[in-house]
């Protein structure tokens, strides 16, 4: 397919040239930095592993004292050095400073390439031949496109969000080999990224309380079926908006002082259980609180929506396979935390294992069952 660019001037008439952009004086406190600029308000363009990108090339970034200035999006991204919210001419100044942009197609891409800056352009929902910079040499340009299930989905919105099947580890090879430092191969293979990656999830064991800081009043998953005290749930309730989570009726009185911070209430059920009243539930509605019946077993859903036909009943966790790449040397990432005893852990499995500081893959099926949380990787 023809780059629009080209498209333009053919169907307008006109001949291409290259544009005027005029830098605004921007002060960076950095002598070498490189820039990224994100799209985080177009699904289709919102990539979700750059912090991955920047924790495979944290040692080399650090061994040549090169900082990441990020110049769009709303929020910042881990393993950023400075956050800017600049107006256009300050960010074609910023770049024009910098030894390398990397970031989603759009104007700061062909702007960089105007400067004649090495530059990475990631493309979540159009061809690359259709809108890759086009105003510097091809050797300062690399533009990594995923492999499209058929084709892009060309719209802002992309169902299958096929931007995030661009590998962080061909992401950061790509700015070493254009930032010429080294010839340095990357120590990093992506084993597996689970659907719920990347969703900041705190989990709770009330079975004793402590302090717990989170972002922006952040909902919290209360797990009582994983350990109860009374008084620490009270406090857990009192002090966070929370989901819980429970394999036991919890007396509505002592609920209802705490409803205004509680969303949602999901009761683990089994179909030989002792039927919970209707009037338990509706209590809970009373107190504007969601009860909704989780089963653990997939053969169990259709006895148990015959005992509460009147609530919603959902299938909890799947029988998760282990990946087949998965070997010994294998690790991962997850940004789901369960928290207990004033200590966090990164699985359930961890958490039974009593491993509170590790990022071994343990292979177990707790462990698995999580692994939609996970982003599994092997790094020498």
């Amino acid at each position: 397919m023809p780059h629009l660019l080209r498209e333009y001037a053919k169907n307008l008439g006109v001949k291409i040239s290259k544009p005027i952009v005029s830098n605004h004086f921007f002060p960076i406190e950095f002598d070498n930095y490189i820039t990224i600029s994100i799209d985080d308000e177009n699904q289709s363009k919102s990539y979700k592993n750059y912090d991955i990108v920047f924790f495979i090339l944290k040692p080399f970034l650090k061994k040549y004292d090169i900082k990441v200035v990020q110049i769009s999006g709303k929020s910042q991204i881990s393993g950023v050095d400075k956050f800017l919210n600049i107006p256009f001419k300050q960010q074609a100044y910023v770049i024009s400073n910098g030894l390398l942009h990397f970031g989603v197609d759009g104007a700061l891409n062909h702007l960089s390439s105007l400067r004649k800056k090495p530059t990475v352009t990631l493309f979540g929902n159009i061809y690359a031949n259709i809108n890759k910079p086009l105003f510097s040499s091809s050797s300062l340009n690399m533009n990594l496109e995923p492999d499209w299930d058929k084709n892009p989905c060309f719209s802002n919105v992309d169902p299958k969000q096929q931007i995030n099947n661009i590998k962080p580890e061909k992401i950061a090879q790509s700015i070493i080999n254009l930032l010429k430092k080294e010839k340095a191969k990357v120590n990093f293979k992506t084993i597996y990224q689970g659907s719920a990656f990347n969703q900041t999830i705190i989990e709770v064991v009330p079975s004793s309380f402590c302090n717990i800081q989170t972002s922006n009043n952040q909902e919290i998953f209360i797990r009582v079926d994983y350990g109860f005290d009374q008084q620490a749930f009270t406090e857990f309730c009192k002090r966070h908006k929370c989901t819980i989570f429970t394999d036991k009726v919890i007396k509505a009185e002592d609920i209802a002082p705490l409803s205004s911070n509680i969303n949602n209430m999901f009761f683990f059920v089994h179909p030989d259980d002792d039927l919970i009243p209707d009037k338990y539930f509706n209590d809970l509605k009373s107190l504007n609180i969601n009860p909704v019946i989780l089963v653990n077993e997939k053969e169990h859903l259709s006895a148990v929506r015959n005992k509460y036909f009147d609530l919603v009943v959902k299938h909890y966790n799947g029988n998760s396979k282990k990946p087949d790449q998965v070997t010994s040397k294998s690790r991962f990432l997850c940004t789901k935390h369960l928290i207990a005893n004033g200590k966090k852990y990164p699985s359930y499995a961890h958490w039974k294992n009593n491993i509170d500081n590790s990022d071994k893959v343990i292979d177990s099926a707790d462990y698995w069952k999580e692994s939609e949380y996970f982003y599994i990787y092997e790094q020498n």
